[in-house]
């Protein structure tokens, strides 16, 4: 047997984070509401700024990305895409869009500089800048460049998070400022989440490769996470080539869910500050505990390691952020009071 005959995985790129598809599938509500914010700038008129969260996995970067090529396609409107994790600084973000759009003169290390660059760049111009995990910027860079750049006249911005709790701990100015249209992205059905993966697969894997049968496993495990599916199927289609396997088999899948787990829970993990780091570390030790409990383990670890303890509102919005990203889940405790118990997820 010849080795092209045991491929099965025939463009990587189709699973890759940046890939973004032809089609979208199932986010036509959020795809209209976006296209209802920007509709302006394609009439030469300031766009409305858009906020969109949801947990991850849920389509919101591939939604951004696609509408960024559509607008520009369409509408000769510039576009330029930021991740705020590669990208946490105003200055960082500022030099990203000068790149992107080939700015002459803008070299200099000065943000004052770079900025001033920028609105002349644009006198002649109308953009759309995707700030991508923009809680991933400090909160005093995350204000420089939500302030500055909404400043500027015939720019909409497209802020994705996995949440909503960074935009009501954003300053009052900049909020007024900003004044998002907020777009909930729901958790894909499983019915839904087949689909997308019944596309992945159609262009990346060799037909007759990966069963229906086991591509709903993978969409029945991932729990509404496209992301996670996604990586499960390239994972398996990796083993079973490795495995010397002309298709993919149900151990793979096993194999390859558990890898993405992992991959996935570091990879969230590594985009957190310390203290959340500590707070998931309290509950998987624990395994389950509630949240009067897991404060007072929190106080006391702080002060064992000589770290100074963030404050109780803080303390609750980090809970809630691990909620949001699916490392721990809670419900409400069996006993009187407002407490709830938290779990660490598998």
């Amino acid at each position: 047997m010849a080795w092209e005959d045991q491929l099965i995985l025939l463009n990587a790129e189709t699973f890759s984070e940046s890939h973004t598809p032809d089609e979208i599938y199932l986010r036509d509500s959020q795809l209209k509401e976006i296209s209802l914010c920007l509709w302006p700038i394609t009439q030469s008129r300031n766009p409305m700024n858009c906020w969109l969260h949801g947990k991850p996995g849920v389509g919101k970067t591939a939604t951004a990305r696609w509408m960024l090529q559509k607008i520009e396609k369409e509408a000769r409107v510039r576009t330029v895409y930021v991740n705020c994790w590669e990208d946490p600084t105003f200055f960082s973000v500022l030099d990203r869009i000068a790149n992107e759009l080939r700015m002459l003169g803008a070299e200099r290390l000065s943000k004052s500089f770079k900025l001033e660059r920028l609105k002349r760049h644009l006198s002649n111009e109308r953009l759309v800048i995707v700030l991508d995990e923009i809680d991933q910027a400090p909160p005093k860079e995350r204000h420089a460049m939500l302030y500055n750049l909404t400043g500027l006249p015939m720019v909409g911005l497209i802020c994705v998070c996995n949440t909503q709790h960074v935009y009501f701990d954003l300053e009052e100015r900049i909020k007024s400022r900003l004044n998002p249209v907020q777009i909930l992205f729901e958790e894909y059905s499983s019915d839904e989440l087949l689909q997308v993966l019944n596309q992945r697969a159609q262009h990346a894997l060799a037909p007759d490769t990966c069963t229906e049968e086991l591509l709903q496993t993978i969409a029945n495990l991932a729990n509404g996470d496209a992301r996670i599916a996604i990586q499960t199927l390239k994972n398996a289609a990796h083993m079973a080539e490795k495995d010397g396997n002309e298709e993919i088999q149900a151990s793979h899948i096993r194999r390859a869910w558990n890898a993405a787990k992992d991959m996935e829970r570091t990879h969230l993990l590594r985009n957190l500050t310390d203290h959340h780091h500590l707070l998931y570390e309290l509950i998987a030790k624990k395994r389950k505990v509630l949240s009067g409990d897991l404060w007072r383990m929190y106080l006391k670890t702080c002060d064992k390691r000589n770290i100074k303890p963030i404050a109780v509102r803080t303390y609750s919005d980090y809970c809630n952020e691990l909620v949001d990203l699916r490392l721990v889940q809670t419900k409400r405790a069996a006993i009187q009071g407002k407490v709830r118990e938290f779990r660490a997820l598998d």
